[in-house]
């Protein structure tokens, strides 16, 4: 019946080629007309997000989803300044403004702490613990008396308790007072040692810097400063994310020509989204043009005729176009995984041309006129691509059971685009060919002739496999064990998301960057909570975590009202102390020993510091310590404080003159503010600034977001690993890019294995329905295996290793490695089991071709700056070679062998 058919396909595309190809022409512009009108109106578009990866269904997922929507500070981008001091900080005070007049992208942009608001209500976003440890403080403002407290705060604070730095907050909190009373001591060494600089500005600054440490978000060394850009859309908005990243990025390059030994860049989400996006396109656009080049180059160095190869690219765009048209219709989007359909299917659709142009190419040679070359080719070539055609369609379609979107839509996106090919080749090559025919008796006054390459060495080697089967399946076995112990042992999952971006991209590697500086991780985990009080509880047991870096939540800057009227007796305290004692004792030659005592106190009390930091693994805490001071390893160490101690034992009189100003300057100021700091009106929503509420409340206030921060580099395995297991205890609607991740490699894995078992049990029952029989099926299927293993054997001696991108290609190589065996067989049927060095010669010249062109087409995936398409197209090319070796390698020598064994037994029968 199916022979019936084709040889009567074949006489109608040769008789009628016009009719055929302007049908043909029509289909494919409504279906462009359909994806420009789809696309125009928002029904068809592309989503780059991982979690738009993840199931519809997937609570992470929707959780991540709805936080998106409520909190835009979630979409972010981060500008990373690096230079000096002094020049990052101006640099950041002249573009913030400029990057807010951004209103219709921009709402606000974060690089200082909110010193208006802590100055108004410092102390009652301090812990109890810490208030009752610290209110003494501030009996006495006068600098001997305040010195004398502060010494015994910090040995309360930090020596004698053994708790005092085991969280990463806590570390941050004894790096800020230590770069407050470093600030401190300068200034009085400034007041002594140059008196120009004996201000009261100075002094109000160093009073700010004492209490409210530095105010931008600068790293410890200040070498660094961070700006937080707030959106006023999502990150799901494709297009505002790369006008406002090009915008922002614009006002970068404009301002750093003024500031010499400043750089800055972009990171964060919404510019790593914007790269993706970029050389995602870019490289589908490039790997299309060079996969199709690289086709045509292939089609000419074969058939040695320009026209044939026009012909076959054709008919291959029209089928990615009718494609396209289907996909728009549904799954009406396009994903990380999908973009790349174009570059597959020119490697794939291609093969079916491929194999009529060849048969038609030396039926042209045997039968006297086209017609009956066509039909004769149609019937041996046709049924070879229909059922490969529905055996790769069918592995597509079986990763549809995935519950992963993302694999889910690849197997119906490739599945129906296979279909489109070799239906559109079955339909249009035919006509296409005829219609050349026609022209060339037209014009050229001669018949078309494709020309007939025969490849003798794969003549030879049939020749070769069948006097020595036997030795030929030994090699395919050894090799075969070879490859199976390097995927077994060799072969490795590479976690690191980042490891699949483009190389050297700078929203990438400035993540690096703020990991070292800051010990902050860019990606983090999310918890929503319904109340403040359960936020807060969420976000305190989060801090005792030692895998993460930074808590926030609401609860930072409105705690609890339990909490806050536990701390009002304690701010009352404050106030009354202030109050009551505004004595002023002046520095004197009788007393100046003894602020020298409290200023060596000090120093030691750092010392002790530094030794605990260094002891407990708190690097940070240490290097600030040594900085303020000196190296105690070194003989002879440049503290700061000894050095101030030291100038004022041997300029008595000067010091006495300058400490005195500097006490008249700052006891007023330190007063004030102190007295603001030590508000007794309790917080509420309502008082809570919109910059900081926003990021922790949503508009309803019904959703309360804790923002958990990785203290190491979460893309790291093991570190990834650790940290979502603590993320998981402290809570279990957890979310975020880094467990969303996860959560998206285990589901790929458990439908990857789900997917190739049951695409090999659909390809034998497609191969036994077509061959109608089991034998002939399994036969099928073992180049396939014995191919697939040397896949991923040839991926470990490489030196590569599985991606949550390549991984992905396993599935498909099931459905695109079985082609070469299922054409073997069909030649086979037609030649007869006997004849292998001919089926070698017609339909192995064929499967060489096919297996070159599918390569080149993924090939072309290889030059990608994505380096996850880099890692596909390697797969994907080992994979095809692979299983282009082993079915030439094992199927004759096992057919040869059957044949042997066949012949011997009826032999013997005689």
């Amino acid at each position: 019946m199916r022979e019936k058919l084709l040889r009567k396909w074949g006489r109608f595309s040769a008789t009628h080629p016009w009719q055929i190809l302007i049908g043909l022409f029509l289909v494919a512009a409504v279906s462009l007309g359909s994806v420009i009108y789809l696309y125009a109106t928002k029904r068809f578009t592309m989503d780059m997000n991982w979690s738009d990866m993840l199931p519809a269904n997937e609570p992470m997922a929707e959780e991540f989803d709805r936080i998106l929507k409520e909190f835009k500070s979630v979409s972010n981008t981060i500008v990373v300044v690096r230079g000096k001091e002094k020049g990052i900080k101006k640099f950041a005070d002249e573009i913030a403004p400029q990057i807010e007049a951004l209103t219709e992208y921009v709402d606000e942009v974060y690089y200082k702490i909110d010193k208006d608001f802590f100055s108004n209500h410092g102390f009652m976003l301090l812990k109890e613990k810490d208030l009752e440890r610290t209110h003494d403080m501030f009996k006495n403002l006068n600098l001997i008396s305040l010195l004398a407290g502060i010494n015994d705060n910090f040995e309360e604070e930090y020596i004698g308790d053994d708790e005092a730095l085991n969280t990463k907050q806590k570390e941050d909190g004894a790096v800020r007072s230590l770069d407050g009373f470093a600030y401190w001591i300068t200034t009085m060494d400034d007041f002594i040692s140059w008196p120009e600089m004996a201000k009261r500005e100075v002094a109000e600054e160093a009073v700010e810097r004492f209490l409210y440490g530095d105010p931008y978000f600068i790293s410890q060394d200040k070498r660094i400063l961070l700006m937080t850009v707030k959106p006023t859309f999502t990150e799901m908005e494709i297009e505002k994310n790369t006008v406002s990243t090009n915008s922002i990025q614009a006002i970068l390059d404009s301002n750093l020509a003024y500031f010499p030994g400043v750089k800055a860049g972009l990171t964060g989400n919404i510019p790593l989204q914007r790269d993706e996006m970029y050389y995602t396109q870019r490289d589908m656009v490039f790997g299309f043009i060079l996969a199709l080049v690289l086709v045509v180059l292939l089609f000419v160095l074969t058939f040695r005729m320009l026209s044939i190869p026009i012909l076959a690219g054709v008919n291959l765009i029209l089928a990615i176009i009718i494609t396209m048209g289907l996909v728009a219709i549904y799954p009406g989007r396009l994903n990380t995984m999908t973009t790349m359909f174009g570059v597959i299917l020119i490697g794939l659709g291609i093969d079916y041309a491929i194999h009529i142009i060849s048969l038609y190419s030396e039926r042209r040679e045997i039968d006297s006129d086209s017609t009956t070359a066509m039909e004769e080719a149609l019937v041996r070539s046709g049924g070879g691509i229909i059922t490969s055609a529905l055996t790769t369609a069918a592995a597509f379609f079986t990763l549809s059971i995935s519950v992963t979107r993302g694999i889910k839509e690849m197997g119906i996106v490739l599945g129906m685009g296979i279909l489109c090919a070799m239906v559109v080749t079955m339909i249009g090559l035919p006509a296409f060919l005829a219609a050349m025919e026609r022209f060339s008796l037209k014009f050229r006054k001669k018949p078309f002739q494709p020309r007939h390459i025969e490849f003798k060495a794969l003549e030879n080697l049939g020749k070769s496999v069948s006097r020595r089967p036997l030795i030929y399946l030994l090699i395919g076995v050894v090799f075969s064990g070879f490859f199976f112990y390097q995927y077994k042992y060799r072969l490795r999952f590479d976690y690191n998301m980042l490891n699949i971006e483009p190389r050297g991209l700078p929203s990438v590697m400035l993540q690096d960057t703020v990991l070292a500086a800051f010990d902050l991780s860019v990606d983090y985990a999310m918890v929503n909570a319904s109340t403040i009080e359960e936020s807060y509880e969420l976000a305190e047991k989060a801090k005792e975590m030692p895998s993460f870096s930074i808590v926030e939540n609401i609860g930072d800057y409105c705690p609890p009202m339990e909490k806050q009227e536990r701390r009002f007796v304690y701010i009352n305290k404050i106030r009354n102390l202030l109050t009551q004692n505004k004595e002023n004792v002046p520095i004197t030659s009788a007393n100046l020993q003894d602020l020298a005592e409290q200023l060596e106190r000090l120093d030691m009390n750092i010392y002790e510091l530094s030794q605990l930091a260094f002891i407990g693994g708190q690097d940070k805490v240490d290097k600030k310590c040594r900085e303020i001071i000196g190296d105690p390893e070194d003989p002879n160490p440049k503290s700061i404080i000894l050095n101030l101690a030291d100038e004022i034992k041997k300029n008595p009189v000067r010091a006495v003159q300058a400490l005195n100003k500097f006490q008249e300057f700052y006891v007023p100021v330190l007063r004030k503010k102190t007295f603001d700091m030590a508000n007794p009106e309790f917080l509420t929503l309502e008082n809570i600034p919109y910059n900081i509420k926003s990021r922790y409340v949503s508009d309803n206030e019904d959703i309360f977001l804790v923002n958990i921060f990785s203290r190491e580099h979460v893309w790291n395995f093991e570190n990834l690993r650790n940290f979502n297991k603590q993320i998981e205890l402290v809570s279990e609607r957890v979310t975020g890019v880094p467990p969303l991740f996860l959560r998206l490699i285990e589901l790929i894995g458990r439908d990857g294995r789900r997917a190739t078992v049951l695409t090999l049990f659909i390809v034998v029952f497609l191969l036994w329905l077509d061959f109608r029989s089991l034998k002939l099926a399994l036969l099928g299927i073992i180049p396939l295996i014995a191919g697939g293993l040397w896949m991923l054997g040839l991926l470990s001696v490489f030196g590569m290793m599985l991606t949550v991108v390549n991984v992905i290609g396993i599935p498909m190589i099931v459905g695109i490695g079985i082609d070469d065996g299922v054409h073997m067989l069909h030649r086979y049927r037609v030649e007869g089991f006997k004849r292998t060095p001919r089926v070698l010669l017609s339909t192995g010249k064929a499967i060489l071709l096919t297996s070159l062109t599918t390569m080149a087409g993924f090939g072309s995936l290889m030059i990608a700056k994505y380096r996850g398409f880099v890692g596909l197209g390697a797969l994907l090319v080992f994979g095809v070679g692979a299983c282009f070796i082993t079915t030439v390698l094992f199927m004759p020598s096992i057919i040869s062998i059957s044949e042997k064994i066949i012949k011997k037994k009826s032999s013997k029968g005689k």
